[in-house]
């Protein structure tokens, strides 16, 4: 048994070693050149990789292992807090992403200063470092509480690994790089979560069988989490699309305002369905426990 525990872990350490080294190799070669691409990304990236480079800032390890966690324990309504992303980008879309790109800037506080002057571009500037560095806390603990699990190593070791890997990633990739190394992030999460639920599914016999054994409550709309907990998951959520200076900046690196406003509307069409698909997750594996 301890051969084989011994086996899988270094199996699992030789993937994450080999993707590591792949997408680094990958970001010197899609770097950024000048500091325009480094910024904005030359203002020349398609709206359907802008896209799904905003929808991964909101379906990270914390979304996709939380809410299957939360649908297992309160039923389906865990979704909202990946839906709620979904919301944010529709309404970010429609009522302000053309403003922001039409002003020329690419962070928050140069577009206020625009508008209200430069004493309320420094205080926005504040608030924005305390909120970005609570938001990356937040990212660092999550992957690395998976990457410390599969690895079995320290929490602090997996932060140090999550944290010089994001960096060089970032400073030598820019923008640019960033946002095409992404693609493929997304692309092996989304498939990772496909793979789950296609496994979920053939191990309950489908839909119809998790309802039959789960309280009714399970697919209600708000599950046992209620109206407040998921209107405070929604209005957080929609706020930090809002205010999130990755967002902002993700914008503005697309070649004109329309398709910035595509992009919004590719990232909601991104999440929505991987709300769903984590809760049923979550859920399936409930009723699995109950057989």
């Amino acid at each position: 048994m301890q051969a084989i525990l011994n086996g899988e872990s270094t199996l699992i350490v030789t993937m994450i070693a080999a993707y590591i080294a792949f997408t680094s190799w990958l970001t010197i070669k899609l770097r950024s050149r000048t500091s325009d691409q480094f910024m904005t990304g030359a203002r020349a990236m398609p709206a359907v990789v802008v896209g799904v480079l905003m929808m991964s800032e909101f379906v990270g390890a914390k979304s996709t292992v939380g809410t299957a966690q939360e649908a297992f324990q309160s039923g389906m309504a865990a979704g909202w807090a990946v839906l709620g992303a979904s919301i944010g980008f529709l309404l970010f879309g429609f009522l302000m992403v053309k403003n922001l790109y039409n002003s020329g800037e690419y962070t928050i506080s140069a577009a206020i200063a625009q508008k209200y002057g430069k004493s309320t571009m420094l205080t926005v500037s504040v608030i924005m470092i305390y909120a970005l560095l609570l938001v990356n806390v937040g990212n660092y603990v999550s992957g690395a509480a998976a990457i410390a699990t599969s690895l079995h190593i320290s929490l602090p070791v997996a932060m140090c690994i999550i944290a010089v890997v994001s960096t060089f990633y970032y400073v030598f990739g820019g923008l640019k790089g960033v946002a095409w190394v992404t693609i493929l992030h997304s692309a092996i999460k989304v498939v990772g979560i496909l793979i789950i639920f296609a496994v979920a599914m053939s191990l309950t016999g489908g839909i119809a069988p998790i309802q039959a054994k789960l309280p009714a409550y399970y697919f209600s709309w708000d599950g046992k989490i209620g109206f407040t907990t998921i209107f405070a998951w929604t209005f957080g959520t929609v706020g930090a699309i809002f205010s999130t200076q990755f967002i902002v900046q993700a914008i503005s690196s697309t070649p004109s305002a329309d398709d910035a406003r595509k992009a919004t509307f590719y990232a909601a069409a991104f999440c929505l369905p991987l709300g769903f698909l984590l809760a049923l997750i979550g859920v399936g594996r409930n009723s699995s426990i109950r057989t």
